[in-house]
């Protein structure tokens, strides 16, 4: 059965950090492609940020391997968009195929604030990132998997992944203040400088 992973994000901008996650996990899960879905919103309301369309071609130009697919599912139904409505939007379009949703350990630790956090387990199999090798957090996210969200071993996969060691506020920072950064992939930076974005 054909493995899918869904990464969504605000993606602004996308650096290589989101790219060394994605490939962490989507070697840990086994999956066969990894869907990047780019938010219609971004939560950075600030007038030197990002559209949405383009967001999506940054995300285009950061993940250009073959691993994965850029997809603007979310950009297209416009407003806020509900992770459960996404994946039920990626099941039609792979019925058959086992959905994996990544995610950092934070946002795994709220998962029961998710709207409909219980029709998205049933949808697909959670991969949670810890990102520091904190032991301790680790298992903790265990323990959150079992006690509070009711999972079996299988039910979600909780691993530790090479830290990420910027942010893409720390990035937009920089190019705010004029610097370069080595955190952004050659393309996204020269989209950035030409469409004069983040200053």
């Amino acid at each position: 059965m054909k493995k899918i992973a869904i990464y969504g994000g605000s993606f602004d901008p996308p650096h290589k950090g989101h790219k060394l996650l994605a490939c962490n996990l989507a070697e840990i899960c086994g999956a066969d492609k990894v869907i990047i879905i780019p938010t219609a919103l971004s939560p950075f309301k600030e007038s030197s940020g990002a559209t949405a369309q383009e967001r999506y071609e940054m995300c285009r130009l950061a993940f250009n391997e073959p691993l994965f697919e850029v997809s603007d599912i979310e950009i297209n139904r416009g407003g806020k968009s509900y992770t459960v409505d996404t994946l039920k939007a990626v099941k039609k379009l792979y019925p058959k195929a086992s959905l994996y949703l990544f995610m950092g350990d934070d946002m795994f630790l709220s998962f029961n604030k998710w709207y409909k956090y219980q029709e998205i387990l049933s949808l697909c199999v959670p991969v949670a990132a810890c990102r520091t090798e904190n032991l301790e957090k680790l298992e903790t996210m265990k323990a959150f998997a079992k006690d509070v969200l009711n999972l079996s071993d299988d039910g979600a996969i909780i691993c530790e992944s090479v830290p990420i060691e910027t942010s893409s506020s720390e990035i937009r920072e920089s190019l705010k203040n004029g610097l370069s950064s080595n955190a952004l992939d050659e393309e996204v930076y020269r989209y950035i400088k030409t469409r004069g974005l983040y200053i």
